[in-house]
């Protein structure tokens, strides 16, 4: 038989429950419709069901609780059993194989966990941190077409959000692009500076093509792009790295290979730019 239990005040949304005996279909048709009740009264329910000196179910009674339980599964939270027969468990753990809810068996000398584990509120979740705006844009370039595209986006960004707009392109290869899209390969003898005056020049006419305009900081370094790149941003606490998908004629040293690289371990946002 079933025997409706009291809840105290913090059970809301909880239905308490004694079965004993061996339970009937007789025992089903009258208490199931009082739980159909409180469903469609309450939503979503967490049951806490004390079985007594259980002997099972009739045929027709388990039957009954089947069908039950799959029509009603979505209305159940949390179903807490509480009990003593060594059997349960086992019987407790097939059953959730045909259910959504969680439950769970409790020995009776655990009634107290049963309850504290049907009562427990979800913890609400913490608000994310507002994202910060974009304060310190860098466009990592080599001067190439496919970096063109990549200034247009860094200038739109660094509008976007008021950031101050940096151009930073690293020195060495011996590989530069002018206007009319055309490598120039210096195999000639020059000296290292001559090549960064090269780059500089480079880099004033990549402006003028690209508008990025005059409150762009410019800026020609030496070095490894990869390293130089990450090791820019960090220094200068960069919030934002746009760089072009790869460089020209597939050479692995320009943006190919330096963009992903980038993407890797920067200590900031990375937006690669696809041409």
């Amino acid at each position: 038989m079933f025997e409706i239990l009291p809840v105290n005040d913090e059970g809301e949304g909880i239905l308490a429950f004694k079965a004993s005996g061996k339970l009937t279909d007789a025992d089903y048709q009258q208490f199931l419709p009082t739980l159909e009740s409180l469903i469609r009264k309450s939503g979503i329910l967490s049951l806490y069901i004390e079985l007594e000196d259980f002997q099972g179910w009739e045929a027709k009674a388990a039957w009954d609780d089947f069908r039950f339980g799959m029509q009603h599964d979505r209305d159940f939270k949390r179903i807490a059993i509480v009990g003593d027969r060594d059997w349960e468990p086992a019987a407790i753990t097939l059953a959730n194989l045909f259910t959504h809810t969680d439950m769970r068996f409790f020995r009776r000398d655990e009634a107290k966990a049963a309850w504290d584990w049907l009562e427990e509120r979800p913890q609400k979740k913490q608000a994310p941190e507002p994202v910060q705006p974009y304060r310190y844009v860098l466009l990592a370039t080599d001067f190439s077409p496919f970096s063109e595209q990549a200034a247009q986006r860094a200038i739109e960004m660094a509008a976007q959000y008021g950031a101050q707009l940096d151009v930073l392109n690293i020195v060495e290869e011996r590989v530069f692009y002018n206007e009319w899209d055309d490598s120039l390969i210096a195999d000639m003898p020059l000296r290292d500076e001559s090549l960064k005056d090269y780059a500089l020049d480079s880099m004033h006419k990549f402006v003028e093509r690209t508008g990025l305009g005059k409150d762009a900081r410019l800026e020609v370094q030496w070095g490894n792009p990869k390293r130089s790149i990450v090791s820019w941003a960090r220094e200068k606490q960069v919030d934002l790295i746009v760089t072009g998908s790869h460089g020209h004629h597939g050479i692995e040293r320009l943006l190919g290979s330096v963009s992903t690289s980038v993407l890797h371990h920067a200590p900031c946002d990375v937006l690669i730019v696809r041409s």
